[in-house]
């Protein structure tokens, strides 16, 4: 028996897709709605339901579903200037996104709905980090399109929130796993992605920031906790929350486990001063991730690079 219908926006990318799987595993019903699917992720969710299409045109079809709850990961994260337009479109776009959502959930019945939101709020020189970490009580300032979307994205789904429609936002770190692929809204895979690919067509890893600090969320972990949230109450109605405290490590020594995995190839990196980047993620405020056993990075990569390898 169904646990309930989750919608997910944004389903046919990396991370959504994943959580679409962990939804139909814990039991839940989960309705893939985005506006295409790859061949591979479409076979990934072979037997569930797939919406194709625009936001908001797509949710119309939908008025009959009367979910539990709406999980919304459509996005650009592409910057700009790649996807040719200004960054007045981009921000409206991706505001544009989300209030079709927000409202769509609340007229059809929605319980909960949750916005993924990014780290990408934050930049280099925000904090100060406690315990080297940023939580939820440091104030984010970045102000580029996709920053400045993702915070309004914030304050508006918790704007949104009732006693009867509880709404929350996740900050997502970095975020590594299997099936990760470039798509028009997300061109740019994550540092991990790049490191396997350079070393496995260049036998050469490059690094810009080897000294850098930062958090991994292993996807498979990420998405199953998204999920136990989804199942319980919301502890704080319209919050902000970051997605717990996941393993860090510092570019270089990633850089490193990654060599011994492909061959070991060369490892080289720019000389100082290096960019600055901003502190690791951590969180303050009470949640599932609370009770999440991060997979270790080492684990996490003798899982992703062999399959990887073979592709």
């Amino acid at each position: 028996m169904s646990r309930g219908k989750v919608v997910v926006t944004g389903a046919g990318g990396f991370v959504c897709s994943e959580i679409i799987c962990a939804l139909a595993r814990a039991g839940f019903e989960p309705i893939a709605v985005d506006r295409s699917f790859q061949a591979a992720v479409a076979e990934r969710l072979a037997g569930l339901c797939r919406v194709t299409g625009a936001i908001p045109e797509v949710l119309s079809e939908l008025q009959e579903a009367a979910p539990l709850a709406v999980i919304h990961g459509a996005a650009l994260t592409t910057v700009p200037d790649r996807l040719g337009i200004t960054k007045a479109d981009h921000v409206a776009l991706n505001s544009e996104l989300l209030t079709a959502t927000l409202r769509w959930a609340r007229q059809n019945g929605a319980a909960k709905f949750v916005f993924l939101s990014s780290m990408g709020v934050f930049g280099p020189s925000d904090g100060p980090p406690q315990n080297g970490l940023l939580t939820e009580m440091a104030r984010p300032s970045r102000i580029d399109a996709y920053g400045a979307a993702k915070r309004a994205g914030e304050l508006l789904t918790s704007a949104s929130a009732e006693v009867e429609f509880q709404t929350l936002s996740i900050r997502l770190g970095n975020v590594f796993g299997p099936h990760e692929t470039a798509r028009d809204s997300r061109q740019v895979l994550s540092l991990i992605s790049r490191l396997v690919a350079n070393a496995q067509c260049h036998d050469l890893i490059k690094l810009e920031t080897p000294h850098a600090p930062r958090e991994w969320c292993w996807l498979p972990d990420l998405a199953d906790c998204i999920v136990n949230l989804i199942a319980e109450p919301f502890s704080q109605i319209g919050a902000v929350i970051h997605a717990g405290t996941p393993p860090i490590i510092e570019d270089l020594a990633l850089a490193r486990a990654v060599s011994m995995r492909v061959g070991n190839p060369q490892i080289s990196f720019s000389t100082e001063p290096h960019a600055p980047v901003r502190a690791p993620m951590g969180h303050s405020i009470a949640s599932a991730f609370d009770r999440l056993t991060w997979t270790p990075i080492a684990l996490a990569l003798d899982q992703l690079i062999p399959e990887r390898t073979l592709q």
